[in-house]
C-alpha cells in the first residue's frame, strides 16, 4: 500500500506535541490492516465522514486523522481536533 501525505497534513503534524505525534504515527501504521478488516479494529473508530469517500480515524480522545482510501493508495489529508475536522468538511 502506498501512503501519500498532503501538504496540509504535513503542516498539521508539525504543530503536534511529541506524545501526540507518536500516537498519530501509531495509528497511521495500523490503518492499512484496519482498512482490510474494519470490524476487527474498533479502537480506531474508522468511519466515512463525507460522500466523497473521506474517512476519519480516532487517534485518541482529542485527535482525529482524516484520510482517503482508494486501494492501493492511502492519502492522509488532515490531523487535528474534532473542530478542525468539521472546519475541513465545510471547505469540501
Amino acid at each position: 500500500m502506498k501512503i501519500v501525505l498532503t501538504e496540509r497534513f504535513q503542516r498539521d503534524v508539525g504543530t503536534l506535541a511529541e506524545a501526540k505525534l507518536a500516537a498519530v504515527f501509531q495509528s497511521i501504521l495500523s490503518l492499512p490492516k484496519a482498512m482490510g478488516e474494519l470490524n476487527r479494529h474498533p479502537g480506531l473508530g474508522i468511519r466515512k465522514i463525507h460522500r466523497s469517500g473521506v474517512r476519519e480515524a480516532r487517534v485518541g480522545l482529542g485527535i482525529r486523522l482524516v484520510f482517503a482510501f482508494e486501494d492501493p493508495v492511502l492519502t492522509l489529508v488532515r490531523v487535528g481536533t474534532h473542530d478542525d475536522v468539521q472546519k475541513y468538511l465545510r471547505e469540501l
